[in-house]
C-alpha cells in the first residue's frame, strides 16, 4: 500500500522526518499486550510468567485445548461433543463451528502443543500482531501514539482475555486489522487503486471468515461497500461491481456457512431456542408494529439485565456501559465534524456513521437474537475498534474514550478484583512424569472404539478442578448435560454416552450405583462410571 498521508499524525517533522517519540509510542503499542500483563501483575499479584491452564476458573479454555489436539492428532472428532446427548447431524467440534479454532489451529504449528498453556501463547501472538497491523498502516503520530498506548495497556479485559485462554483474542484480532484499515483508506483518499483494492480485499474476507464465526459482524461490510463506491474512488466502475458482489457474497456466504454449520456439525445449547428460532419467531407476527414491540421489550429486558451485572460487578455490564460511552462520543465527533467550517474530504464523516450503526447492529443482534450476559464477548471487539476510531479521528474525545474505559476498570476492578486474577502455577500444578501418567491411565480406561457414543463422556456443568480434562485421549468427546436431563437419563437407564462422570458428592452416583454401572476410574473428587460393557 502506498506510504501514509501525514496530515494531522505528527509522526514526521516538517523536514518529512519520522520523530523519534512516535517510533518509541510504536513500539510500546506492539508491546502493549504484555505491558497490560504486567499491569494485571502489580493489581492482583499474578503473573502471566506462572500462568498454568489446569489452575483456570473458565472451562472454555479446556475445549480450545482439547480441539485444538483433535485437529493435530485425528483432525476429525471420534466422539460425541454436545449438550443433553442431543446429538447434531454430523460429528461435532463442540459449540462453536470449525472457523473459530483455524487461527489457533495455525499458531499451534509454531507454539507447539505439548503444553497446555499454548492457547495463551496464540492469544498472545494474536494481540502483539494486531497492534503490529496497526502501527503499520495508521503510523499514529506521538498525541495518538500516547493515547493507543494508554488505551490498550489499561484495556485490562483485553489483557485479562489474552492470559485466560479464551478465544476473543481472536476477534479483537479481526476488529483491529479492520479498524486500521479503515483508518488507512481515511487517511490516503489519494491511494492508487491496487492498493485500495488490497485493502478492500482484505477488509471483506476478515468480514467472512470472523462472521461465520459469529453471524453478528457482516453490517462492518457496509464500510468497506461505502469506499468501494463513494465519488472519489479511485475504481473503474468494472472494479466496483465486482467489489460490492464480493461483499454481498461474503455476507451471504458467512450467514449461510453459519448456520449450515449450526444446524449440521454444532450440538443444540442449553438455551431454550436457538437464534435462527428466535429470528423466526420475531418474523413470524407479520406485522412491524408487533416487532418493534418485541425489539423494545428485548432492549429493556437487556437494560435491566445490564444493571443487574453491574450490581453483581460482572464483565457484560462493564462492557456494555463502556460501549454506550464510546457510542455517545463518536457521535459527539460526528456532529462536530459534520459542523465544521471545512469538512474533511476523506470520508470520515461516513465512516464514523456507519461504524456506529454497525456497532448498533451488533448490539442490537446480540440483546433480541442471544442474550446480554454475552455482550462481554461480542461488544469487546466493538470497544477496541471505538476507543481506536476516537483515537484516530478524534481531539478531545480521546481523552474522554480514555477516562470512561478508565473508569469502567477501576470499577470492576475495586468491587470483584479477583475477575482480574490470572490462573497460576502452585501446589495443584502437575509435574511432567505426573501428567504422562494420568494421560496413559486414562488411554488405558477409555479406548478407542468404532461408535462415536463409546467414545464420549456424559457430565455435568463445572468450572474449577478440570485438570483432568486436559490428560483424556483426543479422540475422547464430552456431553455436557444440565442436572435435570441427567438425572432423568440415568433414571430411566436411556444414557447414550458410555461413560458417566460425577463428582464424588453428586446424589447422581446412588442412581449410577442402582443401575449398577462399573466404575472404571476415581481421581480429582470425581468417579467415572462404564454405562455398559
Amino acid at each position: 500500500m502506498s506510504s501514509i498521508t501525514t496530515h494531522g499524525s505528527g509522526a514526521r517533522t516538517s523536514s518529512g522526518r519520522i520523530r523519534p517519540a512516535a517510533v518509541l509510542f510504536w513500539l510500546l503499542i506492539i508491546l502493549a499486550p504484555f505491558l497490560s500483563a504486567g499491569l494485571l501483575h502489580l493489581l492482583t499479584g499474578t503473573s502471566a510468567l506462572r500462568l498454568d491452564a489446569f489452575n483456570t476458573t473458565w472451562n472454555d479454555e479446556v475445549g480450545y485445548y482439547r480441539v485444538i489436539r483433535l485437529l493435530r492428532h485425528e483432525f476429525y472428532p471420534k466422539g460425541m461433543y454436545g449438550f443433553n446427548e442431543d446429538a447434531p447431524s454430523h460429528l461435532a467440534y463442540g459449540p462453536y463451528n470449525i472457523f473459530t479454532y483455524l487461527p489457533y489451529f495455525v499458531l499451534s504449528f509454531v507454539t507447539g502443543i505439548d503444553t497446555h498453556n499454548f492457547i495463551y501463547y496464540s492469544n498472545a501472538a494474536l494481540a502483539v500482531m494486531a497492534c503490529l497491523v496497526f502501527v503499520v498502516l495508521v503510523r499514529p503520530g506521538e498525541q495518538e501514539g500516547l493515547f493507543t498506548v494508554l488505551f490498550m495497556v489499561t484495556h485490562l479485559v483485553c489483557g485479562r482475555y489474552i492470559w485466560s485462554g479464551m478465544s476473543e483474542s481472536s476477534y479483537n484480532f479481526f476488529l483491529i486489522l479492520f479498524t486500521a484499515l479503515v483508518l488507512w483508506m481515511v487517511r490516503n483518499p489519494q491511494a492508487s487503486p491496487a492498493s485500495l483494492k488490497a485493502a478492500l480485499f482484505v477488509m471483506i474476507l476478515a468480514v467472512f471468515f470472523w462472521n461465520t464465526m459469529r453471524p453478528y459482524y457482516f453490517p462492518l461490510l457496509l464500510v468497506p461497500v461505502y469506499m468501494t463506491c463513494r465519488r472519489k474512488s479511485p475504481l473503474s466502475g468494472r472494479a466496483k461491481v465486482l467489489f460490492v458482489i464480493f461483499a454481498a457474497a461474503a455476507c451471504a456466504g458467512s450467514l449461510g456457512l453459519f448456520f449450515f454449520f449450526t444446524q449440521y456439525n454444532v450440538a443444540r445449547y442449553f438455551f431454550d431456542s436457538t437464534q435462527t428460532e428466535t429470528l423466526k419467531r420475531l418474523l413470524s407476527s407479520g406485522s412491524p408494529v408487533t416487532m418493534i414491540r418485541q425489539i423494545l421489550s428485548a432492549n429493556l429486558d437487556a437494560l435491566r439485565e445490564i444493571r443487574g451485572y453491574l450490581r453483581e460487578s460482572r464483565w457484560a455490564g462493564g462492557i456494555s456501559v463502556l460501549y454506550f460511552a464510546q457510542s455517545l462520543l463518536l457521535l459527539l465527533l460526528l456532529i462536530r465534524t459534520l459542523a465544521a467550517k471545512e469538512k474533511k474530504r476523506d470520508g470520515r464523516c461516513a465512516v464514523l456513521f456507519l461504524m456506529l450503526l454497525s456497532g448498533a447492529a451488533i448490539y442490537e443482534a446480540n440483546v433480541v437474537l442471544y442474550s446480554p450476559v454475552q455482550l462481554h464477548r461480542m461488544m469487546l471487539a466493538v470497544t477496541l475498534s471505538y476507543g481506536l476510531l476516537l483515537i484516530g479521528l478524534g481531539g478531545w474525545e480521546r481523552a474522554a474514550g480514555e477516562l470512561a474505559l478508565l473508569a469502567v476498570m477501576v470499577f470492576l476492578f475495586a468491587r470483584a478484583p479477583q475477575n482480574f486474577r490470572l490462573p497460576q502455577a502452585d501446589f495443584r500444578t502437575l509435574d511432567a512424569q505426573a501428567e504422562a501418567d494420568l494421560r496413559l491411565e486414562l488411554s488405558g480406561v477409555l479406548p478407542l472404539e468404532e461408535d462415536p457414543w463409546d467414545n464420549t463422556i456424559a457430565k455435568l456443568p463445572e468450572s474449577d478442578s478440570l485438570q483432568w480434562e486436559y490428560m483424556l485421549p483426543t479422540y475422547t468427546s464430552l456431553n455436557v448435560c444440565q442436572k435435570a436431563v441427567l438425572t432423568r437419563l440415568l433414571e430411566t437407564g436411556t444414557v447414550r454416552s458410555k461413560f458417566v462422570i460425577l463428582d464424588n458428592n453428586s446424589e447422581l452416583n446412588d442412581l449410577c450405583l442402582k443401575n449398577k454401572y462399573r466404575i472404571v476410574w476415581q481421581g480429582y473428587d470425581r468417579t467415572m462410571y462404564c454405562t455398559r460393557e
